[in-house]
């Protein structure tokens, strides 16, 4: 196995040298060499490849929020996969990229930054981070209210609202949190009716688009 797993305080923090991840769902698994003995289409994991949702927003003006959704996500015994500041050794695309390939379901939370854009890159790491999830789940949370909203991120929700994306206001972080919980609950069931739905993706990169060193969107 090529990919190393190491956790703090109950965040799960993925160091990369494959980017492929095994699918939650499978009809066949290989079992003492056996790649052809059928399996229940429901793989079963071991505890360490929980379902793995990443949390998309800035940093430091939604840092209780981020709290919130990581209450929210642990409390459903999922994984919370989060880019939160502090020393690196991969340039920050890279490894927001890598974290989102790993997993499972998209979180955005949104209110009034649209978040900094490299140099060689003409959207914001936040906006990057959306459109790598790609076909994940998404639940998306814009906060209100929000007086001093930036410009780019009120294109960037217009776009969001475009794409038939359900979303929900919230104003507290409590709200958040209570939202999560029944919004992720929905989603394992739909994935119970519909195998497959949380299966990882490799997430294709845009044509033409930069792969920049970046920093974390504040």
């Amino acid at each position: 196995m090529n990919r190393r797993h190491r956790k703090r305080d109950g965040i799960v923090m993925l160091a990369l040298t494959s980017a492929r991840d095994p699918v939650i769902h499978s009809k066949c698994a290989v079992i003492a060499g056996d790649t052809n003995r059928p399996m229940s289409q429901h793989l079963i994991r071991t505890p360490d490849q929980r379902l793995r949702v990443f949390v998309s927003s800035t940093l430091q003006e939604l840092s209780s929020e981020r709290q919130a959704a990581r209450a929210a996500v642990e409390q459903l015994r999922l994984a919370p996969v989060m880019f939160e500041l502090g020393a690196r050794p991969h340039p920050a695309q890279d490894l927001y990229r890598a974290y989102l390939e790993q997993s499972h379901i998209f979180i955005g939370i949104y209110w009034q930054r649209y978040g900094w854009v490299a140099p060689d890159m003409t959207i914001s790491g936040l906006e990057d981070e959306y459109e790598l999830a790609g076909s994940k789940p998404k639940l998306i949370y814009i906060k209100s209210p929000a007086p001093d909203r930036e410009p780019r991120l009120t294109e960037m929700l217009n776009r969001i609202k475009g794409d038939s994306l359900s979303y929900k206001y919230f104003t507290t972080a409590d709200e958040l949190r209570e939202a999560i919980e029944n919004d992720l609950a929905m989603v394992l069931s739909k994935d119970l009716k519909q195998p497959g739905l949380l299966t990882t993706r490799s997430i294709p990169r845009r044509p033409g688009a930069p792969i920049s060193p970046g920093r974390p969107h504040p």
